[in-house]
């Protein structure tokens, strides 16, 4: 049996060889004929393509040139119309989130006439102490002294009363 399988090899080797042969020559056959039929495509494509380039050039500047107004037009009717309405929209969002300032404590008032209270009672205070002193002093309220003598100093000398108590003056 193994003599069998060996002579059964021995006679498929040429034929692997063979076959292995043919199967590169189909597939260089194969590789050529691709390539010349790709080659052939491209150049019909060519001056395909360019006519169609050539056919989409004005149509493409006609949409372009009926497309630019009425884009400006759009961007025009937004800038006066839409616009201005977001503005305001946005305006009176800022305005409803605004903290209010706080209303304005009336307290300044209030200390400013307790102020104005407290000083007024402090001056007639100091004007009745005033008042007590020049009596205790012998002032009367006209601002005179009540002495019709002229006052003497207390080395002898009299004073002189015009002379604002100073002697000699």
């Amino acid at each position: 049996m193994r003599e069998r399988a060996a002579r059964g090899a021995q006679a498929a080797m040429p034929a692997a060889k063979n076959a292995s042969t043919t199967l590169r020559r189909s597939a260089e056959d194969a590789s050529t004929t691709l390539r010349r039929t790709a080659e052939d495509a491209a150049a019909w494509a060519r001056p395909h393509v360019d006519d169609a380039a050539n056919w989409a050039r004005p149509r493409l500047d006609d949409a372009r040139a009926w497309a630019a107004p009425r884009l400006e037009r759009g961007g025009a009717a937004v800038q006066e119309n839409i616009a201005p309405a977001i503005s305001e929209a946005m305006v009176t969002a800022a305005r409803k989130l605004e903290v209010r300032p706080a209303r304005k404590s009336r307290r300044w008032g209030s200390v400013a006439a307790i102020a104005m209270m407290l000083a007024a009672a402090a001056s007639a205070a100091a004007a009745l102490v005033l008042r007590r002193r020049a009596a205790e002093d012998g002032h009367l309220s006209d601002g005179t002294t009540g002495m019709t003598e002229q006052p003497i100093d207390p080395d002898g000398t009299e004073l002189d009363i015009e002379a604002n108590g100073h002697p000699g003056a």
